[in-house]
């Protein structure tokens, strides 16, 4: 079995893979502090290990240097960035580690094994903490900046939007995140408890979810006249809120995108949920994945 790890700017997950399964899933808190996180992860790893591991995927949030040996870069968890987390880990569990983007990890478990198969050109967003995306293409993942897509969660959707945690104003993420959308629903302290809020029928909850959707179907129109993709996949903790986000943006990307990507673009909600980002960080290990690059 392989070590499927996925560092989020909120959570991390650590999961026993197998053949594309998850299972003997732990979460915590990421926190702030890196020898924690390792430490944590360690933890978690002897909770959950049932026998000899082949090696552990860890799916980090942001950009990675080119070696893949740590995080160059996310401002939200800036504490991490420059860790020699590859080597700490692999010292700390005594077994080889590979890193990836966690929006690649994602995008590579749903091409092979979710809403992302028979695409061509899939592209795959996740929504949660903050919002990144990945690209694969004849089944090749597509690398331009920080080992990754880039940092399509900055795709200016709103000039006159909320300040983000990049410097900037009115990004997607600024729009999209976890932290906005609690803050305009005024329901409860997660995103979780939003959309259990909005289930219920809160018009404030309900509302927020769907402005976040409206930002990223505009998010997604800019990118598929850049990438013309022939799939879209939402993922992440906000594609959990099923129709209250899609629908929403679904619409608001048919209204903004070209006439070409309106008719020939899919969009989807990713089958893998949360699970995604820790299988495709496994599959580092796994002959089954082609991990070729474009």
């Amino acid at each position: 079995m392989t070590l499927g790890v996925d560092i989020g700017g909120t959570n991390t997950k650590v999961a026993l893979v197998r053949t594309g399964v998850a299972t003997n899933i732990e979460t915590f808190p990421t926190g702030s502090d890196s020898a924690r996180l390792v430490a944590n992860i360690c933890e978690a790893e002897r909770r959950c290990r049932q026998g000899p591991l082949r090696g552990a995927g860890v799916a980090v949030a942001g950009f990675l240097n080119a070696a893949r040996d740590r995080l160059a870069y996310n401002p939200n968890l800036a504490w991490l960035a420059g860790f020699p987390l590859r080597e700490a880990l692999a010292e700390a569990l005594g077994t080889g580690v590979r890193l990836e983007v966690d929006s690649n990890a994602a995008c590579l478990a749903e091409h092979h094994l979710g809403s992302g198969r028979g695409s061509r050109r899939f592209l795959c967003l996740v929504a949660g903490t903050g919002l990144g995306g990945g690209m694969m293409i004849d089944g090749d993942l597509l690398r331009f900046n920080g080992e990754c897509l880039g940092d399509v969660g900055h795709v200016v959707v709103d000039p006159d939007g909320p300040a983000c945690s990049c410097g900037g104003r009115g990004c997607a993420e600024a729009m999209v995140s976890e932290r906005g959308i609690v803050e305009n629903a005024g329901a409860g302290d997660t995103l979780r408890d939003v959309i259990e809020s909005a289930t219920q029928g809160d018009p404030r909850a309900v509302e927020a979810l769907a402005g976040a959707g409206r930002a990223l179907g505009i998010a997604m129109a800019s990118l598929a006249q850049i990438f013309s993709p022939d799939r879209i996949a939402l993922a992440g903790g906000l594609a959990e809120a099923g129709a209250l986000v899609t629908s929403a943006a679904e619409l608001s990307f048919r209204q903004a995108v070209n006439a070409e990507a309106r008719s020939a673009v899919t969009v989807v909600k990713a089958e893998l949920g949360w699970r995604a980002a820790v299988i495709g960080a496994a599959a580092a290990w796994d002959r089954n994945f082609p991990l070729s690059v474009i």
